[in-house]
């Protein structure tokens, strides 16, 4: 089972329950072996003192399992100097938090402040205290509003004991009115804020139009229940008549006076109906506002939402409509993406009209002043767009590329090397120990929870001594992450780490993929990082889905058994690129499909290729992606592979004849 220890650790990503993994690896001690407190009864002889110190302090764990903390406290003293040996201190003491002076919890914060669990212990403190009951020794601990849901209704509650009631019963407003469920914590401090008569119909209404807003229809009947007046009641079944039938907002609009409430009303309702009825929405737009006497700054909020809802029309009164509501009141995002739709369709006139109503200094960046320069030269205005398109050259920027490639000039962007003495790590030693200690025992997430803890606590010229550090040890992750952090974006080869070298080569031979583009692709993709994890379940350095990787081992008769293999390096490689070679053999080797479909999915490349019909270039097509993360990543990719043709020495082109010869 070569993932026994990543299942095993899986705890570490929690904070409180940190290398908590029972008796998996060891088996519990027996009593009388923890009393004689003798190294040599639990572990052999021929063991290193490392060795020995990580079977005794997996002993402390067993023993805090069992919750034998003075059994524990006997062990202690073998690895007081074994560097993860906080973490146990950490157990022990939460143990019985309960019981703690906030004297103690505040010395024990400070003595651990290094250690991630640190940021945490207040949080443990807080619920320790509430499930007891302790509000007053709570309100002695916690003299200003904490940050979390629970911890505010803890803190504001406590208040409330203590007599603080005007305190309370604005933090239980500020709690109350929100679009979202609110913690039960908060049961106790409503009820109170409740009985002083401070939930009135006008509060209530404001939760409601809250709810409407965050579309969280099911607290409707909730709040209705507090409702009184005949007055309140109207106006939440009007609310909730709008929620499920927004085409009735012209109607309401018309008829309802003039308020604070109407207004809001109208305005989420007419939001509503943009998403769900566009051309409906466009037909009444004027009278609702008009009825409502609609502020300004909700028009130019509800007309920029509608002309991003009918960017891809096809009907050209929409258009029209669209295009002069982007005239009057265009948000910036939405004037870009209003470009994008001009260079999607090769409109070059309309394209500068769109870059020319950009502010200044989005106007300025080497992205626009890109694409203005190829309007000036499809206006036959060469010489200015060689001089606007010549100041863009030499930067480490996608735009700055493809400049260069349109003037035929060499790719060129500033990289350095980091040869200035770096700030001392001497006092970041205790945690760079505990690193090397988590990757030595494969508790990877433990050790990128450190790392990032000890980066967010470092000064710039800190950050960057440790992603030296990092780059030494070939931790290629935490050197990238270090870089990141300290903004070295010039350090090129800090920045894209040669990792994994053997597998890219062999898996680039098996399956025909150019190892450059491979390496660049799990560099976009996980920053090189074998354990990654994304929101929705991508894993591994080359961050496969699940339903991917099982499709994939299908198609290409792969051995591929559980999710689990995806966080083996070897594995991972061999199914992605598995799948990207199938992918540039379905676009006939073309890069920017591609990568678009890894990122996109296919279908959605098809679409976008559809929309552009073979008429514009790789340029223009690139940035005609509607995903802005689709965009980027694109972009990323072919500036990474670059970087990294550099850094091996390696001929290339950013785009080959094929990709530039094809229409788009």
């Amino acid at each position: 089972m070569p993932h026994l220890k990543k299942t095993i650790f899986s705890c570490l990503a929690s904070a409180t329950y940190l290398f908590s993994y029972g008796s998996v690896v060891a088996q519990p001690v027996a009593e009388t072996q923890v009393k004689e407190a003798k190294a040599s009864d639990a572990t052999p002889v021929d063991l290193s003192p490392l060795e020995k110190q990580r079977q005794i302090y997996q002993q402390a764990q067993d023993l805090l399992d069992d919750d034998k903390v003075d059994d524990y406290q006997l062990i202690r003293p073998q690895i007081a100097s074994y560097p993860l040996t906080p973490y146990v201190d950490y157990r022990a003491f939460i143990s019985d938090i309960e019981h703690r002076t906030p004297q103690e919890v505040n010395d024990f914060e400070a003595k651990y402040k290094t250690v991630p669990f640190s940021s945490r212990l207040s949080a443990n403190y807080l619920s320790a205290l509430a499930k007891t009951k302790q509000w007053k020794l709570m309100s002695e601990y916690q003299t200003q509003e904490p940050k979390g849901q629970t911890y505010q209704c803890y803190y504001y509650y406590s208040q409330w004991t203590q007599g603080q009631k005007d305190l309370a019963y604005k933090g239980a407003k500020k709690l109350w009115l929100t679009g979202s469920n609110v913690s039960s914590a908060c049961d106790n401090l409503f009820s109170e804020w409740a009985k002083a008569g401070l939930r009135d119909d006008d509060i209530v209404l404001e939760r409601m139009l809250l709810t409407f807003k965050s579309s969280n229809s099911n607290m409707f009947s909730y709040l209705d229940d507090f409702l009184k007046s005949d007055l309140a009641k109207q106006q939440s079944q009007d609310l909730q008549s709008l929620y499920s039938k927004p085409n009735g907002v012209l109607e309401y609009s018309q008829r309802a006076k003039v308020t604070p409430f109407s207004q809001e009303l109208t305005e989420l309702a007419l939001s509503r109906l943009i998403r769900t009825n566009t051309q409906q929405a466009v037909d009444v737009f004027d009278q609702v506002v008009k009825a409502q006497k609609l502020p300004q700054k909700d028009q130019a909020s509800l007309a920029n939402l509608a002309s991003a809802w009918l960017m891809n029309t096809s009907n050209d009164d929409l258009a029209k409509w669209r295009d002069n509501a982007l005239n009057q009141y265009g948000e910036t995002s939405r004037l870009e993406r209003r470009a994008r739709l001009a260079i999607q369709n090769a409109d070059w006139k309309s394209l500068d009209h769109w870059i020319d109503k950009l502010p200044e200094s989005d106007r300025n960046t080497t992205r626009w002043q890109y694409w203005k320069g190829r309007v000036e030269l499809s206006q036959g205005k060469d010489k200015q767009a060689k001089q606007r398109l010549t100041k863009i050259l030499g930067q480490r920027d996608f735009y700055s590329v493809a400049a260069a490639n349109l003037l035929g000039e060499p790719i060129r962007y500033e990289s350095k090397v980091l040869t200035e003495k770096t700030a001392d790590l001497s006092s970041k030693q205790d945690a760079l120990n505990r690193v090397q200690e988590m990757i030595a025992v494969d508790k990877i997430s433990a050790a990128k929870s450190e790392w990032r803890w000890l980066l967010w606590h470092s000064t710039e010229n800190e950050k960057k001594a440790l992603a030296e550090y990092a780059t030494q040890k070939r931790w290629h992750n935490f050197a990238v992450v270090a870089t990141i952090e300290a903004k070295m974006w010039d350090y090129t080869s800090m920045r894209f780490p040669i990792a994994h070298r053997w597998w890219f080569d062999f898996y680039s031979k098996k399956n025909g993929v150019p190892l450059i583009t491979l390496m660049s692709l799990a560099r976009q993709e996980s920053a090189l990082d074998v354990e990654a994890r994304s929101p929705v379940g991508a894993r591994g350095i080359m961050q496969i889905m699940p339903a991917t990787a099982k499709h994939t081992a299908d198609v290409y008769k792969l051995e591929y058994e559980n999710v689990n293999e995806l966080y083996d390096v070897q594995k991972n490689i061999e199914i992605g690129s598995s799948y990207l070679g199938g992918l540039l053999d379905d676009f006939n080797h073309n890069r920017i499909f591609a990568f678009a479909a890894y990122n996109a999915g296919p279908h959605r490349v098809k679409t976008w290729r559809a929309r552009t019909n073979q008429t514009i270039d790789a340029y223009s097509f690139i940035e005609a992606i509607p995903f802005n993360e689709t965009r980027g990543y694109v972009q990323n990719i072919l500036m990474f592979e670059t970087y990294y043709r550099n850094l091996l020495g390696q001929d290339g082109v950013f785009l080959t004849p094929d990709e530039l010869k094809e229409k788009y």
